[in-house]
Formats: C-alpha cells, structure tokens, sequence
C-alpha cells in the first residue's frame, strides 16, 4: 500500500510524507521549495519530490492521510468550542458545514485521483510518529501545543495494537499560547519565535512568575486557560498586549528596543512557569496510567529545556521526546497513524535514517563557483578537521536533507567550540541574529558522559544536559549588565554551554551519522575535544538550506569560510560587499523578527 500523509491544514509548515509498503521513504517540507518560512500553501513541490524519491506516480497511492481534521477545526474557528461538546442544534449545523471541502481536500483529489481521503486526529499524529520513533512497545503520551482542531493538550495512551486519549484540554488559550503570547510581548512577533525566549531565559532570573500567573486560570492535572483569549493571529495578539502590560505591570518591548535584564527575567519566568505546568500534566499522566514510560510530544516539546527537566524528575522511568516535535513532521505521525488503526504497523520495515529523509542537494550549477574549488593533498575529513581546528567556518551539505527545524548534520554550519568570541561573531556576521542565541554542541555519543549530566541519547537535540561541575570556570555571582553575563568565558567551550552551563545536546552515533562522525573523531584527535558547534545553515529569517545552487547562495552572502557539498570543497570567494549582503538579507526581514 501507497500512503501519502499530509500536514499544514492548521495554517503553518505543510509537509508531505510517503510510507510504500510499510517503509518510510521519504518526507519534506513545503517552505524548503518555497523559500518563505512556515509556508502553508498546498504543499504541492514537496508532494512532488516525495514521489520522485519514491519513484512512483500520483495515480499509484491509494490512501492520503490528513495531519489534523478540518471539519472540526473549521467548527471549533467558528464557534469556539469543541463538536463532541456541542449542542444538539451545533451537531446538526455541523453536518451541513462538513460539506464545505476546505482548499487542501480539493487539491489533494485533484492530484491524488485514486486515493481515498483519510484523517487523523492533530493531537494522534503527533503521539503516533513518537511512539514509533522510539523504541518503547507501549507508553503514556503528553501532547501539549498551540491547538489541534479544539485541544491544546492530550493525555493518553498507545501501544501496537491502539491508541487512546483519556484526557484533554479543550480551546486553544492553553499553555502554548500563553508562551507564544508572552514572546510577542517581548518583541519576538515571528512565528515560531518561542525558542528565542527560551534562550533568554537562563540570563534572567524567574521574578515575574507571579505576575504571569494572574494571566490564566488553572484546572486539574497542570492545565490552564488564558482569561482572555487573543487567539494566534499576530494582529490579533498585538491588540490583546496592553491588557498584558496592565496585568503584569511591565512594559511591551518594541523589536528594535535593545534588550535588557528585564526582558531576560519575564523570559525566566514563563520558562519556569511552563516547567511547572508541563511537570504537574506529567504528574497527572502518571497517575493514569502504571506504564514506566512516557512521550513527550506536540509543538510545546521543542522545549528541550523542559524536556530535560521532565527526563531529571524521573516521573517516568523513560522519557522520549519527539524528534520533530512541531507540525513540521505532522504528516508522518498521520501516515503512520493510518497504518497504526488499519492493520498495524510492522516495526521491522520501518527505517527513520536519522530523520534525514528529504533529498540530496544535487549538482552546483552556480556559473564560476568551479573557480572556487578546493582540491586538498589529503583525505576529506582529516583536511575538514584541520580547517575546523585552525577557526575555518565550514558549511556542512551532505545527502538526504533533516526534517524539522533543526540541522543534524546534512545542511549545518559546523565551527570549533574552542575559538574565542565564536559564538557572538557566527550570530552577528553568519546568521545575522541576536548574539544571545546559543549554538548546538554535536558530541560523540561514546563520549557524552565525560562532559554532560546525562545517561541517555539526544540524537534530535530534544534534550539539555548540563555540563560537568569539575569543567566549569568559576564565574562571578552577580554581573553589572546583560553584555558581561553574555561574554564571561565559563568553560573550554563556552560557544555551546549556556549562561546556566546547559547545552541542547546532539549525540552523534556512528551507525546513525557515519560521515558526520567521522568528523568529530578527526577533529578530537587533533584537539581533543570531541564537539562541534552545529547550527542549521540558513540566516535569520530563512528556511534551511535545500540544495547545492541554495547553499552556495547563501554561503557567499555569509561570512562562512567553506562550503562542502558532499565531497566537493568550495573556499568563500568574500566578494560581497556589506551592502550586498544586507540587501540580500531583506528579502527574509519580515520572517526574522
């Protein structure tokens, strides 16, 4: 069987997956095509290079499975309240609307001739792609993020023959929303932005807790609903700030107002606000359920940092968080969802290949890039290696890209954790972004446990650990500003340990990543230190990297010193001017801030 899963009727990151045959074949993302960040239109070029990959036809799959249910999420938008909770006359209404095909049910039979139409609940597709991702044969799940079609968290429970929810929390103004509306009142109005706030969080202390907690009204097992509900329209959440400022008694960040030790500290306490609430549904869940393990799953679990701190409580003996977390993989978790209610899914065939399962960047067609062409006396990875010890910047492209927003080492920027100041240069003059933002540290998984707390891979960097005690500098209890608490070297490797001495770990095992593992192995066997910086080669404001021609185009405009496409070497020609460069980086403004 041919199953096509497809995600992005919720307004953000359409994706497509292909399943042949119970064998996951290839998965992408519709803004990787476009060009225009957490694109939503009909994901119509990644379908396209799905197939390809698949080498079959449209008229060949026989099943399109949608990554949420439009019919009730097109209700809940309109009557704010849930179809199962409805009114007699609200069910009867429905029935009339659930004639309304929305835009991607028209496409999809246009291009899917022969395939039935299928859906998954939002919430199941995201618990579904955890379960099978990882190796537990039953678990509890927690699904918390923005809304699916009228939840904004679920409870349940799934093993290989069902997949349940017991308990959810109905409407959207839930915990996803209230960070994503705190983030917009400290001047991050960009889809997707939370993450920054959770990088500024370890800069500030949690002094404002209670003030945020006067925002929403708390229910049993860690819920909550938004006493005003603003929705998450970005106009609409604007209008809703100064009723923010009056509760919280603290003024709204404009984007271009520098930051200040305030602003850290409202970012300290919606993170810990968010903790607490995420551990109390953890605690609620184990209550339901004997299993020993847990799924940590929906957009909300991007926050590794959370994540980490559900792993170190032990509620559950194992924890897993979702690689792909967001709706960026949503299509998947409907495909295999499908296949979960419809017969069973055969563990065996199923292969994630790292998550690396987009396509390959192709041939450098660039006119002139050959001049730049790099040709070393020696092996690839040992002269990659020596570059990366000596400072060099390297753009690191290689095979099927990673889905999700998070580069693995397919389509990264890979630099040396040991150079001073490298990581407020890489986001001042690289990814043009705050210099606040903290970088990936990629780690041998074999030697993980000599620098971090922790006892359990983080393959996806779906988790923070914390650096050693006996590695850290000592560093001074209170800072004058916000600049000398960024700056103060407290390690070896302060580029990829936070200001609280956490890192987002990505652990890099041989027989996942044999290329970008050999790297690491090179380069500690001329430094010693088996860690890279890895962050996602793209700019603020712009999707990853695609292919060979995207690469070189935004290498050039960057100060990235090389350039490797598979196993070609490129050296920076640096023959942009500044102006270039920021005219170039316009055309990504309105995604950046």
């Amino acid at each position: 069987m041919n199953v096509l899963g497809l995600g992005g009727l919720l307004g953000h990151d359409s994706n497509v997956s292909l399943i042949i045959d119970n064998k996951i074949i290839a998965c992408a993302q519709e803004e990787r095509f476009t060009r225009i960040k957490h694109d939503a239109s009909f994901p119509i070029n990644a379908i396209n290079d799905c197939l390809k990959i698949g080498n079959i036809n449209p008229e060949d799959i026989d099943v399109v499975v949608f990554a949420e249910k439009p019919f009730e999420n097109y209700f809940t938008q309109l009557f704010g309240t849930s179809y199962a909770s409805s009114s007699y006359i609200g069910k009867k209404l429905t029935s009339k609307l659930h004639n309304k095909e929305t835009f991607f049910e028209k496409e999809a039979k246009k291009v899917f001739p022969n395939a039935k139409l299928k859906y998954s609940w939002h919430h199941f597709s995201h618990a579904v792609a955890a379960y099978y991702s990882s190796d537990f044969e039953e678990a509890a799940f927690l699904c918390v993020d923005g809304k699916g079609e009228y939840a904004n968290a679920s409870i349940g429970y799934i093993d290989s023959k069902k997949a349940l929810i017991t308990h959810e929390i109905p409407y959207a103004n839930g915990l996803g929303l209230l960070y994503t509306v705190i983030s917009h009142f400290l001047g991050f109005p960009s889809f997707g932005s939370e993450y920054k706030v959770m990088g500024l969080a370890p800069y500030g202390k949690p002094i404002y807790v209670d003030n945020i907690k006067t925002l929403y009204t708390e229910y049993e097992g860690g819920a909550i609903k938004l006493i005003k509900n603003p929705g998450f329209k970005p106009d609409d959440i604007k209008e809703h700030l100064p009723w923010l400022a009056e509760r919280l008694n603290l003024p709204i960040r404009d984007p271009k107002d520098e930051l200040k030790q305030i602003h850290a500290d409202i970012s300290a306490s919606i993170q810990a606000v968010f903790e607490e609430q995420i551990l109390k549904m953890a605690n609620f869940a184990k209550l339901q359920f004997s299993t020993e393990n847990l799924l940590f799953c929906g957009g909300c679990a991007q926050n590794c940092v959370s994540a980490g701190k559900l792993r170190d409580k032990k509620i559950f003996k194992n924890i897993f968080n979702s690689p792909v977390g967001g709706d960026m993989g949503s299509s998947l978790g409907a495909a295999l969802n499908y296949q979960h209610q419809t017969g069973g899914v055969d563990r065996s065939k199923l292969d994630f290949r790292g998550y690396y399962l987009g396509s390959s960047p192709g041939r450098l067609t660039i006119s002139g890039a050959n001049d730049y062409l790099v040709t070393p006396q020696i092996e690839l990875f040992q002269y990659m290696a020596d570059e990366l010890a000596n400072g060099k910047i390297i753009a690191w492209v290689q095979d099927g890209m990673e889905l999700g927003a998070r580069a693995l080492g397919a389509r990264s920027i890979l630099a040396n954790p040991l150079v001073p100041n490298i990581q407020s240069d890489m986001n001042l003059k690289i990814k043009f972004r705050e210099s606040f933002r903290p970088f990936a540290p990629a780690i041998l998984i074999e030697d993980t446990n000599k620098w971090f707390d922790i006892d359990q891979p983080s393959n996806f960097m779906q988790f923070t650990a914390f650096l050693k005690p006996e590695l850290r500098f000592q560093t001074p209890t209170n800072f004058d500003n916000f600049k000398e608490n960024l700056i103060y070297p407290r390690c070896e490797i302060p580029s990829v340990v936070h200001v609280d001495y956490s890192a987002r770990l990505q652990t890099i095992a041989k027989n996942d990543h044999p290329k970008f593992h050999q790297l690491l192995e090179k380069f500690k066997e001329i430094t010693g230190i088996p860690i890279l910086i890895n962050t996602s080669f793209n700019v603020n404001g712009q999707p990853i990297i695609r292919t060979a021609d995207e690469a070189w185009d935004c290498f050039i405009n960057t100060d990235i010193d090389l350039l490797v496409i598979d196993d070609k070497i490129y050296r920076n020609p640096f023959d942009k001017t500044k102006n270039e460069k920021l005219q170039w980086l316009k055309q990504f403004e309105k995604y950046s801030r």
